[in-house]
């Protein structure tokens, strides 16, 4: 057979399969467009259970929907099986329903599953991940737990080797410590001069009066491996603890060690981190998304922390800061009283005001704060055997802070500073008490999982935002809108079948 031959024999077969198609495709939008659920209806008092036909009949007329019932749940609540053969936003169903006299509430049926929960031998004593006044980790892992692309800094002591702490998702850090003597000699206690590039924690214990006249002594905090055991340490592993982030990377940068730190070294190391570039220091290849500060000292922002957070909030990148432990007002603490930072408040096990916390109205958000399991070592003041210890202090809400915020951008990575900061406090849980109030703690306590079904429900960055959320079923199409499109589709189809037949 030539070409001309197949060419000149198309005859009406194509037409009618198209057809058939058209017509499966119709049939197939009109089932998508049917939408289907279940609801659990407690009734109000003086109805009678298991409700009457004539009932659901009505109910379902008034909100366009078909209820058949499923069974008795008992305590005078029905489940429900509802149709619509239309879209049909489900949470406006509910609200309708809730909104009728003979109903008392109308709730979802949802299937559930088990909340992951680590096999980490000390995991029962880490409540503030899944306590009533934890942030609610388990719940939120079932939804996400991280990612690999997630880079968050920490600036503190630095970092040790753990038994519990990755060394893979640990990323060449530098070191920004410079202890200046008063002669102007330029050290720092690892035995190297000034800054350099190793990030590890030799240990910052002095003997008293080192600091100062009356200053006393002081073993080794390993207080940035502690902050670190917190946001990172290696989940399900059946040993020691849990992190609240699986995944995310650990850009560590020690800024602190004897005697403190230079507010001018702290300045230069958030540069770096952010990926911003420091007078002869190589560039930072790993910038970070997130900068945790489990710092402050006592003093208002000033002008040069707040133009160099300023450049690093450009920049897209998260700051996290505790707010203090001296039990005053977070305003006479920096970094925490800084413009554009998160500032991170201390909760106790009961969901109260830690006793030591900072609040005031700089304060963003609340988290565990008190005896709160973490890495830790055994050394007095040279690095020993790895530990574990409890710590209190708003630098170990911090970091529980940031781990949330690094689940956040593992979950949409695309959002903005402003989006990540608005969920974060949206799905933030009330104050269980008048220890705190949103004008002193924040917008309440952290919830993990909350935050996280709060970014899912912002529209995209680029949407435009005006509208809201548009909820999928909003967005299927009629079947009707279908129907017009096979009629157009099955003329062209017909067109060109009169066309073959010319030829």
């Amino acid at each position: 057979m030539t070409d001309l031959e197949m060419t000149a024999r198309p005859g009406p077969w194509p037409g009618r399969v198209l057809l058939c198609f058209l017509l499966l495709t119709v049939f197939a939008s009109s089932a998508w467009a049917q939408q289907q659920g279940r609801v659990m209806v407690v009734w109000a008092a003086g109805v009678s259970t298991p409700p009457s036909a004539e009932l659901l009949a009505e109910l379902g007329a008034v909100n366009g929907v078909a209820f058949t019932p499923v069974r008795e749940l008992g305590g005078g609540i029905t489940l429900l099986a509802w149709r619509a053969d239309t879209a049909l936003d489900s949470a406006l169903l509910l609200a309708r329903l809730q909104e009728d006299p003979r109903v008392e509430a109308a709730q979802a049926d949802a299937r559930r599953s088990l909340q992951f929960v680590p096999n980490d031998t000390d995991y029962a004593d880490q409540w503030h991940l899944f306590e009533a006044a934890g942030i609610r980790a388990p719940a939120a892992w079932d939804l996400q737990r991280g990612s690999a692309a997630v880079v968050v800094a920490v600036l503190d002591t630095g970092i040790l080797p753990h038994e519990d702490i990755d060394p893979a998702r640990i990323l060449p850090g530098y070191d920004f410590y410079d202890l200046t003597d008063a002669l102007g000699n330029s050290h720092d206690n690892d035995g190297e001069p000034g800054w350099d590039d190793d990030p590890i924690d030799p240990g910052d214990a002095v003997l008293a009066g080192e600091c100062g006249p009356g200053k006393p002594a002081e073993n080794s905090s390993w207080h940035g491996l502690a902050v670190s055991g917190v946001f990172m340490a290696t989940t399900d592993n059946a040993l020691g603890i849990a992190g609240v982030d699986h995944r995310a990377r650990l850009l560590p940068i020690r800024v602190f060690g004897k005697c403190g730190a230079w507010s001018s070294d702290i300045f230069v190391a958030l540069r770096w981190a952010a990926g911003l570039a420091v007078s002869g220091v190589p560039a930072n290849p790993n910038p970070a998304r997130i900068i945790n500060l489990s710092l402050s000292y006592e003093a208002a922002c000033g002008v040069a922390e707040q133009r160099i957070i300023d450049e690093i909030l450009a920049r897209g990148v998260l700051i996290v800061a505790a707010g203090g432990n001296d039990g005053g007002d977070v305003a006479n603490v920096s970094p925490a009283s800084c413009n554009g930072v998160i500032t991170v408040a201390a909760s106790d096990r009961a969901g109260a005001r830690a006793a030591f916390s900072d609040v005031g109205a700089a304060v963003d958000i609340t988290a565990p704060g008190v005896s709160i399991l973490t890495t830790y070592n055994l050394g007095a003041t040279d690095p020993a055997a790895d530990w574990y210890a409890f710590a209190s202090g708003t630098s170990f809400s911090t970091p529980q802070v940031s781990a949330v915020l690094a689940l956040l951008r593992a979950d949409r990575p695309e959002a903005t500073v402003s989006q990540l900061r608005q969920a974060l406090q949206a799905g933030a849980r009330p104050f269980p008490d008048s220890s705190c109030n949103t004008s002193i703690c924040g917008a309440g306590l952290l919830d993990a999982e909350g935050a996280i079904l709060a970014l899912r429900a912002l529209p995209p960055p680029d949407s435009g935002g005006g509208g809201g959320c548009v909820q999928a079923a909003e967005s299927r199409p009629e079947a009707l809108w279908w129907l017009g499109l096979a009629w157009v589709l099955y003329r062209l189809a017909r067109r060109n079948d009169c066309a073959g037949r010319r030829v």
